[in-house]
């Protein structure tokens, strides 16, 4: 499996790890539920080096994004970002990405399952000699800093001001007593709190992480991130979304810019105003419910859960999950298929934590 410039940091702090998309990668410290408390109510830091970063130039990079994804890039303005998808020809989605546009060029960060195969696809379909695609992902290092006291907590050891920067931007970061050869932040993160994520040069990283662990601020592991955006009903690469779910049944429709000629765009237009399935969130009345468990309204099987765990903050358990989309969920009882056993579920609009 491959490891992170700081798998010996982690290593250090005793943490546990577990293989997460040929990633041998920190699942806990002390445990998931200590970690996610304490980025929901103070400030945690994770490890996310595993994601692929891209770099996007030249004069068709504008024209060749808003081909490649589903959001319109051209209106994208500078150091500001965004959330969109790459689909495939059927209009399934092969990744969700953010991009961050950044004076003359583009920035793509991409799942770490997806790096190799996002990377060939962009290829694929760039114009040679008018776009350049480089991937940076493994002279860079990111961490994400996360919490409602990450901005006062990090701003100590940054010297750029960045208690200002607005949600989804990013921008150049001058550390303290670092010189690192790349380094960005940016407004960004996956657990439904305030919070950063940091591009750092790979050589930078070992000495920017001591830093972060001087300032107590707490190491946590892919547990709580998990459990952290499903509070926040954020999807996940091979559960809520993946090559045989499109955008419009996942429930994304705003991020499509319908005025774009995008890869896959001719399917959704047939699924445009009736899509045939949606997305629902929900809490279990009693179980916890999981990844593919069966969801029943009456006697008919009508989907199926895509993700499902305790959340620490709500106390209870919960979930997301696929369904039929001419399912009226306000007028009979839906069950989730646990352990061979039904046990109802009750349907909420999401998502079910917000800052």
């Amino acid at each position: 499996m491959k490891r992170t410039h700081l798998y010996y940091e982690h290593k250090k702090l005793d943490a546990k790890f577990t293989e997460f998309c040929g990633w041998e990668m920190p699942v806990q410290y002390t445990s998931i539920v200590d970690e996610h408390n304490e980025v929901r109510t103070n400030v945690g830091v994770f490890d996310t080096s595993h994601m692929g970063t891209f770099i996007i130039t030249g004069e068709n990079s504008e024209s060749f994004l808003n081909y490649v994804t589903l959001g319109n890039i051209s209106e994208l303005p500078n150091k500001k970002a965004r959330y969109s998808m790459i689909l495939n020809e059927n209009g399934g989605i092969k990744d969700d990405i953010i991009v961050y546009r950044f004076d003359c060029e583009y920035m793509i960060v991409v799942n770490a399952g997806n790096l190799e195969k996002d990377f060939d696809w962009l290829n694929k379909h760039k114009e040679v000699g008018r776009t350049e695609i480089k991937n940076i992902s493994t002279d860079i290092c990111l961490v994400s800093v996360q919490g409602p006291k990450s901005a006062e907590i990090l701003q100590s050891i940054c010297e750029t001001y960045i208690k200002d920067m607005k949600y989804f931007t990013i921008s150049e970061l001058k550390l303290k007593n670092i010189d690192a050869n790349f380094c960005r932040i940016a407004r960004t993160g996956y657990t439904g709190e305030d919070g950063f994520e940091i591009f750092i040069s790979k050589e930078q990283i070992v000495v920017f992480w001591e830093k972060l662990m001087n300032l107590s601020i707490k190491p946590c592991g892919l547990g709580c991130r998990d459990t952290l955006r499903l509070e926040a009903c954020m999807p996940l690469h091979g559960h809520e979304i993946d090559e045989n779910i499109n955008p419009i049944d996942a429930g994304f429709q705003k991020t499509i810019n319908w005025d774009n000629d995008f890869i896959g765009k001719s399917k959704l237009l047939s699924l445009k105003d009736r899509p045939l399935r949606i997305p629902i969130a929900f809490e279990c009345l009693s179980g916890i419910a999981r990844n593919a468990n069966k969801v029943f309204f009456g006697n008919k099987e009508i989907g199926y859960v895509t993700s499902g765990s305790f959340s620490p903050t709500l106390k209870k358990a919960i979930g997301m999950a696929l369904i039929d989309a001419d399912t009226d969920v306000k007028s009979g009882k839906l069950e989730v298929e646990i352990h061979n056993n039904r046990r109802e579920i009750k349907a909420f609009t999401k998502p079910l934590y917000k800052k």
